[in-house]
């Protein structure tokens, strides 16, 4: 899979007038749930700044920033990002959310900017995940706190392969006919299914100097939650 920057910026690009219909259908409305779940890990407080990766149109930020906290979301889609300024506007959040375009294995922040950070479906999109996770170890204060929601694969043999025919087959094909873009969601398919398992994501998290406070599996295991923290 190409997961070059400039690639995946422009399929989201693509996709961003469905993104969230279909976010819906195909999570069956629970990934709403899954993400007020990733920010109470954070117990943001008044006050806190927060970066959100891959912030899309900010249906992980904007509860967040409603929450007290002061949000800040990068996207290296465009279109997405404007999506995500016309819900903070239609929310009243604008004086607590803004949003930067760019690419999240180089921010443009200082060191120590960020009390925590966040991401939603977003991690497995990243060309190089150690360099990420040293972005995000930069970025953060000490003893700062990352909670992560990523898809995953559930461990159950039946489960396991109900699911697996649903990613393979149903995902592409609804995914496809409501946003005109097959290739976007065989993609979804594909970095799923190649992404590291959470055991080996845990590794590569500890690698980079960050202490594994939570790891959980989500509804049978097709997401998976981590909380994880700055030495």
């Amino acid at each position: 899979m190409d997961k070059r920057s400039s690639i995946i910026g422009r399929m989201f690009d693509r996709i961003a007038p469905t993104y969230d219909l279909l976010n819906t259908i195909l999570s069956f409305s629970l990934d709403k749930t899954w993400r007020r779940a990733a920010i109470t890990l954070l117990e943001i407080r008044a006050g806190d700044t927060v970066l959100d990766i891959a912030t899309g149109t900010g249906d992980l930020a904007l509860p967040a920033a409603d929450g007290g906290g002061k949000v800040v979301g990068i996207d290296i889609s465009r279109q997405m990002l404007l999506r995500a300024l016309g819900k903070a506007e239609e929310q009243d959040l604008l004086t607590r959310y803004s949003v930067v375009q760019g690419d999240a294995l180089s921010m443009p922040f200082r060191d120590e900017t960020f009390n925590s950070a966040m991401v939603a479906f977003g991690i497995r999109n990243m060309n190089n995940l150690e360099a990420f996770l040293a972005e995000i170890y930069r970025v953060l204060s000490i003893r700062g706190r990352f909670s992560v929601l990523e898809f995953s694969l559930p461990e159950r043999s039946l489960f396991r392969w109900i699911y697996g025919a649903y990613l393979t087959y149903v995902v592409p094909i609804i995914g496809g006919l409501l946003s005109g873009d097959y290739d976007a969601y065989r993609y979804l398919r594909d970095s799923v299914t190649g992404f590291p398992v959470p055991e080996a994501l845990e590794g590569i998290m500890k690698g980079q100097g960050f202490r594994v406070v939570l790891s959980m599996p989500i509804f049978g295991g097709i997401s998976h939650l981590y909380l994880i923290e700055k030495r």
